[in-house]
């Protein structure tokens, strides 16, 4: 049984006591060269007994943190165990070689390379084999919760790096298993732990791990009540994420159908599953049976014989809670790897997985498929989907707490919700829910066995009163009467406790048809994620609208600009041809100017007011019919085209046209007179008109 020096009484690392991948192999938990079951054992039983520890644990006497455990992912043989601390923990993996095997593949889930740190939620059991007696606090015969923090770091950042390590990345995982599901007080300190234990860059140190396990134990005393375990759940989170269909996976639960939960990151999965279970009063703090079929250590219970009304957990018992939810045939594992497929084949369970493979089993088909990413539920069988269907009650029982959570969801920073819409106001509604339930069955029970001769014996019947079980959903009850829960809840309980909680729906007679109708709708567009699709178009229009009001806003300052230009430069061009008029003349009249009684007077028949101004001034400025340009007639149109540039343009082109008409030609001879001359006169060509009114030659001998 020789192996290499322990470390401080732990699990001793492979890394330390062999360097090479043949003797690695020797020590490995799981991969492909797994070591026959005799060498696995004697060096985990080597190694684990450095402080030779050998005391029975006692039934009721477990404690409550079992020990810390390192898995490194080996990229040559695969997963293993590299350390367990304390030596009972290494003794117990020694013992049992599914534990020993399935419990890397646990801490590292699928896509663990995916991200920089991520957490697993576990369930695992101790089963030693045959023949092996190890003195260990690892108990058996009842389930292990661990929780794993795995993350990774360059191989070329390692201070001292083995033989063994041929990736640029190294993986490992931190574990801490326990007897109770105490993940809310652990998480964080693991991930302390674990983030310090990556810093220190040599994994061949693991003091800071012996420290971790004795700082667990002592903080984690007199922790394992309900408070404590409830603190690594979030109902807050969940009703925020399923909305209504939150009680249709509580239904499926109840009904112990197939649930499996698919989706990234683990954790999150994980949290959606416990938040999910602790809606059964008392149900999260009595799992010790959910982490195999083979366990069902709790069909021993009996009657209670006593009830105190001022003690919750004396009144729960009495209500026959929790349900024996997960006992013979029945498992709960947040989070399952491939390695343990064959625990689909089981009648009953709710799993969570992160890869595709689970989800397409067709010999272990689930009953129902929640998908944490799209947020889509798939029922292969429309039964099923049926059975667990929300009543008009149900709708508005959930409506009021989803509003609740949803009015107190994005508060202020630093400001936490009161109680109402926290956690333990939605843990009590729940409650209440689940109790009436259970009270409604029992209260239908005793009025079909009283029948109509003492119909109100217990004080709450009334002849022509309605089955208290209508608004929970008959079908539904009738399906819960078939469970192994039902028939062990129904058993050991009494047949009156309808004494202690209403029979009766929560939301009953508060219901109608127009307000269930208006839920529908509302929930029917919440699915439709309309505000999620919608919200890149909105920003795109919105985007688009503010970038063209931008250009057109800048379109118009510039047009604006560029008329201010043009009129500055006309006005100071004005003012240079004025003074160089001025300067030219000798008595300080501009030259080729004309009088203003000229131009008042030069549109005088209608043919000429409809004139250019050019025009006109030739005609009234030189009647002998030898029109000149006028060096007036530029600056008028040069005015009209600090309009714009499309003025600009207009004048550019009557000002070409004025200039042809102006050219010091003859000007062609008249034509000759007709008898509609006068009528017509008005319609000749503007540059005849001058002539034809000036001179008029006459023939010959007339």
């Amino acid at each position: 049984m020789g192996a290499g020096p322990p470390i401080a009484g732990g699990f001793s690392p492979v890394s330390s006591s062999a360097d090479s991948p043949s003797a690695r192999s020797d020590h490995t938990i799981l991969g492909t060269g797994t070591p026959s079951k005799r060498s696995t054992a004697a060096s985990l039983g080597t190694l684990g007994g450095g402080l030779g520890l050998r005391v029975r644990v006692r039934d009721g006497d477990v404690p409550l943190v079992l020990g810390v455990a390192v898995v490194d992912f080996n990229h040559l043989i695969g997963p293993t165990v590299e350390f367990a601390h304390p030596a009972s923990l290494a003794e117990a993996l020694a013992a049992d070689d599914e534990l020993s095997r399935l419990l890397p593949f646990l801490a590292l889930p699928d896509g663990a390379h995916l991200s920089e740190e991520d957490y697993s939620y576990f369930h695992c059991a101790f089963n030693p084999r045959a023949g092996a007696e190890p003195n260990t606090e690892v108990p058996w015969g009842r389930t292990i919760f661990g929780i794993s923090c795995n993350r990774q770091i360059a191989a070329s950042d390692l201070l001292h790096k083995s033989s063994d390590v041929t990736r640029s990345m190294v993986q490992k995982a931190v574990i801490v298993l326990a007897s109770q599901p105490v993940f809310g007080p652990v998480r964080d300190r693991l991930g302390v732990v674990t983030r310090a234990f990556f810093a220190q860059r040599d994994f061949g140190s693991t003091q800071i791990l012996h420290d971790f396990y004795e700082s667990l134990e002592a903080g984690l005393e007199g922790k394992a009540g309900e408070n404590a375990i409830y603190m690594g759940t979030s109902l807050r989170e969940l009703v925020h994420k399923f909305r209504h269909r939150t009680l249709v996976l509580l239904k499926m639960l109840l009904l112990q159908k197939r649930v499996m939960l698919f989706g990234y990151p683990v954790e999150m999965l994980c949290t959606y599953q416990y938040s999910l279970v602790s809606l059964v009063p008392g149900l999260l703090m009595n799992l010790r049976d959910c982490g195999s079929p083979m366990l069902d250590a709790r069909t021993q219970r009996t009657r209670p014989t006593s009830l105190r009304t001022s003690d919750r957990a004396s009144l729960l018992r009495y209500m026959g809670l929790p349900l024996h939810l997960f006992g013979a045939d029945a498992v709960f594992q947040p989070y399952l790897p491939l390695q343990q497929m064959d625990m689909l084949q089981a009648h009953s369970w709710l799993i969570g997985t992160t890869n595709q493979i689970v989800t397409q089993q067709r010999d272990c088909k689930y009953d129902l498929l929640a998908n944490i990413e799209t947020m889509t539920f798939d029922f292969p069988d429309s039964k099923v989907e049926r059975l667990v269907a929300l009543t008009a009650a149900d709708r508005k029982w959930m409506d009021d707490i989803v509003k609740t959570v949803e009015d107190t969801w994005n508060l202020p920073e630093g400001e936490r919700p009161g109680f109402l819409g926290s956690d333990d106001d939605l843990r009590n509604r729940f409650e209440e829910y689940l109790c009436a339930f259970l009270a409604s069955i029992k209260y239908a029970d005793f009025v079909g066995r009283r029948g109509s001769q003492d119909p109100a014996a217990a004080g709450v019947s009334s002849p022509g009163e309605p089955n208290p079980l209508f608004h929970f959903g008959e079908a539904f009850t009738a399906s819960f009467r078939q469970t192994p829960a039902y028939e062990l809840w129904n058993s050991t309980t009494d047949e009156v406790i309808f004494d202690l909680t209403e029979p009766r729906h929560p939301m009953e007679g508060k219901v109608n048809a127009f307000s269930d109708v208006g839920i529908r709708l509302a929930e029917g567009l919440h699915d439709l994620k309309i505000e999620e699709s919608l919200a890149p178009t909105r920003a795109a229009v919105s985007s688009a609208f503010a970038a063209g009001s931008s250009s057109l806003f800048r379109a118009f300052d510039g047009v604006r600009s560029e008329v201010n230009n043009r009129l500055e430069a006309e006005k100071a061009r004005r003012a240079a041809a004025a003074a160089e008029r001025e300067k030219n003349s000798p008595n300080g009249s501009p030259s080729g100017s004309r009088p203003e009684s000229a131009t008042a007077l030069a549109p005088s028949t209608p043919a000429a007011a409809n004139r250019p101004a050019s025009v006109a001034s030739n005609r009234s400025g030189n009647s002998t019919g030898a029109p000149t340009a006028s060096p007036n007639a530029s600056p008028g149109i040069d005015v009209r085209t600090t309009l714009g540039s499309v003025g600009s343009s207009i004048s550019g082109f009557f000002g070409s046209r004025v200039a042809s008409f102006s050219r010091a030609t003859p000007p062609p001879p008249p034509p000759e007179p007709r008898r509609n001359s006068g009528r017509n006169s008005g319609l000749r060509p503007m540059s005849l008109a001058g002539s034809a009114t000036a001179a008029s030659p006459k023939k010959p001998g007339t």
